[in-house]
């Protein structure tokens, strides 16, 4: 369609004045508008990972090289570069840049022996500083596409996790396997009191994320302290101490969900960027808008109440501008922090060792941690807990 209009006829019976006053105020405006329209989505949206954008970007090719070569020589042009230039950068031609901040890179934190890392030797900072690195990398190459139509679900159509969404799909497995982590880090740990400073850790580095703006890592740090197998080992958390505590529960107060986590919404706009926000609440927002509205408008501007599949179809239907509106409102904002990056520091083997940890969580089944938690600490009666408490305590 953008194409024809490049190449819309003149209307019948001009004069040759008329058609020149048209061609003038008429046809080269629209084909500038053309122009821009391509560019745009060349530099901006056209994905290689999607079968129809490449189909269309060769389109584009063939329309660029024939027909808009001929009567706008330098917009030809500037297309071909751009096409160039995305089969160098292996489809990609985006020009948004990363705007990085005027203060030097701090130093990483190291541990003694990067050959035999240990968990809790390693600095809460460091270790939340390559996890954001890790986490905004995902973020930053998270195209505006990948968010129309729930693209990142299963229900999308395209279950092999090819072509839709891949950005987002690799940063949900990500924030799971961090969740699968913490879980399994804290009870593969048979004794009590190292139990306890694993779980310290993670709330330590919960809130080092939360210093650097990482809120997504944050999250997934929480939603694994906050598991049911976790949730329950009440001994391990009795160790803990009244300012871990504390910390843990400001960092829950500022992701907890009430009121559309409106804590969470205040502080990430008084937050100053680079920033790493918390996917899963656009991805909400996203996908109340898609299906609490519909595609189409009936010809009174009323919402056309059939099944979805059969808005495109109708022919007296209206696009609804304004479900578009509300989506292009929140990926503005999801682009609004992939602007500026951080300035931090990779650690290559901190990093392989963080990637490792989280490939084998990813493969451990949550029915296997919940048996974990169970052995661990078993459910007691209360005069078994009084027994417990006493020998415990050396009474008996």
């Amino acid at each position: 369609m953008v194409l024809d209009r490049f190449s819309m006829p003149a209307p019948a019976g001009l004069a040759p004045e008329q058609e020149q006053q048209w061609v003038s105020q008429k046809l080269t405006p629209v084909r500038l508008r053309v122009f821009n329209v391509l560019k745009n989505w060349l530099e901006n949206y056209a994905l290689d990972t999607d079968s129809n954008d490449v189909l269309a970007v060769d389109m584009v090719r063939v329309f660029a090289e024939e027909t808009m070569k001929e009567v706008m020589a330098s917009a030809a042009a500037q297309l071909l570069r751009i096409l160039n230039k995305m089969t160098l950068n292996g489809g990609n031609a985006s020009t948004r840049k990363l705007v990085q901040n005027n203060r030097e890179c701090p130093p990483p934190i190291l541990p003694r022996n990067l050959n035999r890392i240990k968990f809790l030797e390693l600095d809460p900072l460091e270790v939340a500083r390559q996890l954001t690195v890790m986490e905004s990398g995902l973020y930053a190459r998270i195209m505006p596409s990948e968010f129309l139509k729930q693209a990142w679900s299963e229900t999308a159509g395209d279950k092999d996790g090819k072509g839709k969404s891949v950005n987002v799909r690799a940063m949900i497995a990500t924030s799971n396997q961090i969740t699968g982590w913490v879980a399994s880090s804290i009870l593969m740990e048979k004794d009590l009191k190292k139990r306890s400073q694993i779980m310290k850790q993670f709330i330590y580095i919960a809130d080092r994320c939360r210093n650097l703006n990482n809120f997504n890592t944050l999250m997934s740090i929480i939603a694994g302290l906050n598991s049911a197998p976790i949730h329950r080992l009440k001994r391990t958390w009795d160790q803990l101490s009244q300012r871990s505590m504390a910390i843990l529960d400001a960092l829950r107060q500022t992701m907890r969900r009430e009121k559309n986590f409106s804590v969470y919404r205040e502080t990430l706009h008084s937050a100053n960027p680079p920033c790493v926000p918390f996917l899963g609440f656009y991805l909400t927002d996203l996908t109340f808008i898609e299906e609490g509205n519909p595609d189409m408008l009936n010809g009174n501007g009323k919402s056309i109440l059939a099944q979805r599949q059969s808005d495109s179809s109708n022919p007296n239907g209206l696009i609804n501008f304004s479900k578009r509106m509300k989506t292009a409102e929140v990926i503005r904002e999801i682009q609004q922090y992939q602007n500026v990056g951080y300035l931090l520091q990779t650690v290559p083997e901190l990093q392989h060792w963080l990637r490792s940890c989280l490939r084998d969580a990813g493969e451990m089944e949550s029915n296997g941690l919940w048996d974990i938690s169970m052995t661990l600490e078993p459910r007691e009666r209360e005069d078994e807990k009084i027994a417990r408490l006493l020998q415990e305590s050396g009474f008996l």
